[in-house]
This record gives C-alpha cells, sequence and structure tokens, in this order.
C-alpha cells in the first residue's frame, strides 16, 4: 500500500517486535539474522512499504547503483536509440541512469561532469562526436571509470564502442558506383568531429579507386540534421550540372535531400539515389525507404553498458576497444542508371 509518508527503519522495527539493528542487518546483509526474525523483518518491510535509505547504504558500499550517460543531442535519433538500449540494459542490471544532454557544449559537457562526479555515479558513458581530454582527467582522478562511444580513446586508457566510420563512407560510395553513377556527391557533417572525416575520407577514397575524380564542389558540409540535408541539397540541385546521386553522412541530412527533392519536382531514385548512414527507425519509413549504412544501434548501446559493468566490478581491468561491424542496408532510394 502506498503512503505519502516516508517510512522509517524504527516503525519496521517496532511491528516486527525487533530491534533497530536486527532491520539493518536483515537490510544490508551484514549479520546473520535467523529465517525466522529475517521473515518478520521482510512482512513489515512490505506491509509498510518501507524503502531502505538508499544514498546511506551506498556510502556504506561505496557504490550507488547510478551511472551517467552524457550525449550530446538528444533530438538526433541516433543519440535516442543508442540511449534507450543503454536504459533499458541499465534497468535489467538495477541501474538507475541519468542522461545529461549537452548539445554539444562544452560548458555544458563540464556541469555535468562535476554534477554527475557529485553525485557519486558509478560510471559515465560519453557518446560525442569530440572529446576534450581535460575532463577525461578529471574523472580519472576522481575513479570514475569512463566508457565512450563512437570515438577513439585518449593514450587508449578508456573503454571504447565503435563503429568503422571510413568503411561506411566507402561502402556507401561503392554502392552508389557499383550502380553506374559517376557525379556523387557527398554531404559531411561538421568536419572538427572525427566520425565526419572519416566517412568522407571513404567516399573520397573510393571514387579515387574506381578511376573518378574527386570534386571538391561536390562536397558540401551540413550539420547532422535535416535542415542543413535540406539546404545542401538546394545547391546541389541548383547547379548547371547536378549528381545523380548523394552520399548524406547521416539520416537525417538524407531526409533533407529527400524534401529538396520533392521541392524541386525531382523523384528518388528515379532522378537522384541517395545513400545515408546511421539506420535509425526513421530510415525504414521514408519515401522512398532509404538505402543507409546500417550501424547495430542497439548492440552499440548494450556493449557500452557491459563494459561499463565489467569496469564497475573490476577497476583493473585493462581498457578495451570493440569495433562493430556494419552492413549496407539496401531499399528503394537508389538504383541503376
Amino acid at each position: 500500500m502506498w503512503r505519502s509518508e516516508i517510512v522509517t527503519i524504527k516503525e519496521v522495527a517496532q511491528q516486527a517486535g525487533v530491534s533497530i539493528s536486527t532491520v539493518s542487518h536483515v537490510v544490508n546483509g551484514t549479520r546473520f539474522v535467523s529465517d525466522d526474525l529475517k521473515a518478520r523483518v521482510l512482512s513489515s518491510m512490505k506491509d509498510l512499504d518501507y524503502q531502505p535509505n538508499r544514498i546511506a547504504r551506498s556510502l556504506r558500499r561505496k557504490q550507488t547503483n547510478s551511472l551517467g550517460l552524457i550525449i550530446s543531442d538528444i533530438t538526433n535519433p541516433f543519440f535516442a536509440e543508442i540511449a534507450w538500449s543503454i536504459e533499458n540494459i541499465s534497468f535489467l542490471e538495477k541501474y538507475s541512469l541519468f542522461l545529461c544532454n549537452t548539445n554539444s557544449k562544452y560548458e555544458k559537457e563540464v556541469f555535468y561532469i562535476n554534477q554527475l562526479s557529485e553525485w557519486q555515479v558509478d560510471g559515465i558513458i560519453l557518446i560525442s562526436p569530440k572529446i576534450d581530454t581535460s575532463y577525461l582527467k578529471i574523472l580519472e582522478e576522481r575513479n570514475i571509470p569512463v566508457v565512450l562511444v563512437d570515438n577513439e580513446s585518449p593514450e587508449g586508457n578508456y573503454d571504447v564502442v565503435k563503429i568503422d566510420n571510413y568503411l561506411g563512407g566507402k561502402m556507401a560510395a561503392d554502392h552508389l558506383i557499383a550502380l553506374g553513377h559517376k557525379r556523387i556527391a557527398c554531404i559531411s557533417g561538421p568536419f572538427m568531429h572525427n566520425i565526419t572525416y572519416e566517412r568522407v575520407e571513404g567516399y573520397k577514397d573510393s571514387l579515387r579507386e574506381h578511376g573518378l575524380i574527386v570534386d571538391e564542389k561536390m562536397i558540401l558540409t551540413g550539420n547532422f540534421d535535416v535542415a542543413s540535408g535540406l539546404q545542401c541539397a538546394n545547391n546541389f540541385f541548383e547547379m548547371d550540372e547536378r549528381p545523380t546521386a548523394i552520399f548524406a553522412c547521416n539520416d537525417q541530412m538524407a531526409v533533407g535531400v529527400i524534401q529538396s527533392a520533392a521541392a524541386h519536382n525531382l523523384k528518388v531514385p528515379d532522378d537522384i539515389s541517395l545513400v545515408g548512414f546511421d539506420d535509425i527507425n526513421l530510415s525504414r519509413y521514408t519515401v522512398p525507404p532509404l538505402t543507409t549504412i546500417s550501424q547495430p544501434l542497439h548492440e552499440i548501446g548494450e556493449q557500452a553498458l557491459n563494459c561499463m559493468i565489467e569496469k564497475i566490478k573490476d577497476p583493473n581491468k585493462s581498457p578495451k576497444t570493440i569495433t562493430l561491424n556494419l552492413r549496407l542496408a539496401e531499399r528503394q532510394s537508389t538504383k541503376r542508371i
């Protein structure tokens, strides 16, 4: 039965007819208690809906069974789907999860790093395209484990879960070239992010390997959102000799390309083939469904959480990097010319 007031350990002891210390030993497992007394205490706890003081228990155990998850943009489905996976498994593993959204702002990242540290979380999973090593060192000094997602580990000191972004960019261009396209444009993300550089380099090397010229005018910089994908596509479609195919470095920008194509009376894929990157859930429901480089988003979250739990259990465990496989999810937004 739910009660508005907080039940104390003293009330549990009184109802069970035992001492406060006996209740404490049952709750914390710090000393043997006979089956009869334990049953009385547990029955009283259930009747009164007693919730042990988690903070006090955490201080004794030096663990809070809580984790921090810092992401750069909760509105981006890529981050949201990974966060969903991490939260779901955290719940199954009996960990509370603090979700912090930074909007890619350094001051917000520092603020949340400090807050999570003060809350004594057992570890932090950091999903950000750009990592500042200064606050990583702060967490290291405070003995708070860190797992990085989709980034590189500075000096190899941290567990990392990632995919091969270079290979993904190459796979996208290879697919379009195999369909006969020669004028293939690219909409990148901001080049301050390693993943942007790697995906674009993969695209460029694919063109070179197939004897095609890399035309820098065919590479425009977006911001990993729908609006920037639309704007870049507008610029491509207004060229005298427009591209026949576009590789967008994430699915959100690819959605913007589809909108721009419709506004220019162009059909995907009849007039323009399109490949995205990420394979967010939305990509299956665009019109037409989007061909994309598929990341195992839920497996990324699962592996990140597993790395964190292993690190909490064994702080001396050597850091490792897990690189997960990509695949081409071929749908109806590309066709042979």
